[in-house]
């Protein structure tokens, strides 16, 4: 299997999975070594790093979390985009070297950094006194270069006071600084995924507010759907719960953890119960 051949034992009942876990390899805080690690340290048994459009992160978080014990799974988050909604699909227990998925990876990698220059001149117009060379030679070498690095780099830089002013004023979709990336259709997302050996997942579904093509979706072969998310208060859940047993979709759902920001520590949250794993793991052509 894509992950490893741990033996595992763990009652299917337990809360300890989270499948969806952000590293500096994309536009989390930590290193994939200190995710795994604390990852360990907030009681997780099983987890996945699921860095935006990169693979870059897996190999170091797969070598410390076989030293910690921790059950690891090869994970993606895919871009995607569907009506002019940003469209995540999570892809576990893929094949990291699949040559389909990384000639999209590299053609994602090219178009951040070309999306990432627009950005910043944006913000230079706007009289956003940010210093580009500074920025880039932090920031300029990561795997998916995107919002999430700048959001931080403004922030501690005290050109913004918090993460949310950045999103509210200057990137979010819509906004005066706001480039949109080239991105291939949800289904495609799902397609690569399954390509390479793995399990999709939609994730975080109503920040898509796409559900008009999870049919769609699922006849692309997708296996799951985030039912839990920090983003997703009750009725959400109630909702995509009931979508996930009318179209046989495992509920999965994850802390979607960037590190402390941009808010409270979420690691540790949104546990999913081994059930979940497995199923999704029994989905995947590579855990076959």
């Amino acid at each position: 299997m894509a992950s490893g051949q741990q033996v595992f034992d763990i009652p299917e009942d337990s809360l300890v999975v989270d499948l969806h876990l952000h590293s500096s390899a994309s536009d989390g805080e930590y290193p994939p070594r200190r995710v795994m690690e604390r990852a360990k340290s907030a009681g997780l048994s099983v987890v996945s790093l699921t860095d935006h459009d990169t693979v870059a992160g897996l190999g170091e978080a797969r070598s410390e979390a076989k030293r910690l014990g921790l059950e690891f799974v090869n994970g993606i988050e895919l871009s995607s985009v569907h009506g002019g909604h940003l469209v995540h699909v999570l892809g576990h227990f893929i094949r990291p070297e699949d040559p389909e998925l990384g000639t999209q990876m590299k053609m994602y990698m090219e178009s951040r950094r070309t999306r990432m220059g627009e950005m910043l001149e944006r913000l230079r117009a706007l009289s956003v006194p940010i210093d580009k060379e500074d920025f880039l030679r932090e920031y300029g070498r990561a795997s998916s270069i995107g919002r999430g690095h700048l959001s931080a780099y403004m922030v501690r830089k005290n050109l913004v006071s918090n993460r949310e002013e950045v999103f509210g004023k200057y990137l979010g979709e819509g906004g005066p600084a706001y480039v949109e990336l080239a991105m291939i259709a949800p289904d495609e997302a799902v397609r690569l995924i399954a390509g390479a050996g793995g399990a999709a997942t939609l994730a975080h579904p109503n920040l898509s507010e796409s559900d008009e093509i999870i049919p769609e979706l699922v006849s692309a072969g997708l296996a799951g759907i985030e039912v839990e998310h920090p983003s997703q208060d009750e009725e959400a859940r109630r909702h995509y719960l009931a979508l996930a047993e009318r179209y046989g979709l495992i509920p999965m759902g994850g802390s979607d953890c960037h590190g402390a920001r941009p808010g409270p520590e979420r690691i540790g949250q949104f546990r999913q119960p081994v059930r979940n794993y497995l199923g999704l793991r029994r989905r995947a052509k590579a855990a076959l």
